[in-house]
């Protein structure tokens, strides 16, 4: 009879070892058979203390190598407007910027509705792969209208998008309308982002406004869904 009381004292300890973060994220868990030894039990008893850290996201379980620590996901705050590198560094996390390519060139027509610019009007277009602690955490390609920032590919693009724009253009953003949906991870996107293909992924579509109510950025990333959570505060 599988003893009950024992294997949620396993589940309790390993569960207040890793939420201490005494065992870290990625860390490899012990055996079955090392916790065997350490609590003098059965391994059916180990088993079920397992799945029920499993099932509550703590650890997972990687064919062929073993047992690790779930990687803890960024809890992204959908409430207020602000950049990758604010967010992250808010979190105690370390923000770092991979610049793929900047491109200027006429625009397509949706992107240029989005900017309320005439058809085939100039725009700068960003490509950068937005990093916390080293790790990859998402893509995004960035549109920008030529005549609001019109040597803005002079500047450090590795570093704080919106802080350029404040410093060097004085445009501060006051609002912004965003889309999220959900979408897997195609080749040249899992390149991108060091995942699987079909690795799940989130695309948010971000126009962003200024403090005169006017369109100055429109914004398509793609976010790794084994690294984020998106949380919104709701009130009647």
């Amino acid at each position: 009879m599988l003893k009950t009381s024992l294997y949620h004292k396993i589940f309790h300890y390993y569960k207040n070892l890793i939420q201490s973060n005494q065992l870290k994220n990625g860390q490899k868990m012990p055996t079955e058979q090392e916790v065997c030894d350490i609590f003098n039990t059965s391994r059916i008893t180990v088993r079920h203390a397992y799945e029920l850290l499993v099932n509550h996201g703590l650890i997972v379980k990687v064919q062929g190598k073993g047992t690790y620590v779930s990687e803890k996901k960024t809890d992204m705050k959908l409430n207020f407007l602000q950049g990758f590198s604010a967010e992250m560094s808010s979190m105690g996390k370390k923000p770092s910027t991979i610049l793929l390519g900047v491109q200027l060139a006429y625009s397509s027509k949706p992107i240029c509705d989005f900017l309320n610019i005439s058809e085939g009007g100039m725009v700068y277009t960003i490509e950068r792969i937005r990093c916390a602690d080293g790790v990859k955490m998402a893509y995004e390609k960035v549109h920008l209208p030529f005549h609001i920032v019109s040597d803005i590919d002079k500047y450090d693009l590795t570093g704080s998008l919106y802080q350029i724009l404040e410093q060097n253009y004085h445009i501060d953003p006051a609002w912004a309308k965003q889309t999220l949906e959900a979408t897997l991870a195609n080749q040249s996107q899992a390149a991108f982002l060091d995942v699987k293909v079909n690795s799940p992924l989130l695309v948010i579509k971000r126009l962003s406004y200024d403090q005169n109510n006017h369109p100055y950025e429109y914004t398509e990333s793609l976010y790794r869904g084994d690294k984020y959570t998106f949380s919104v505060t709701m009130n009647k």
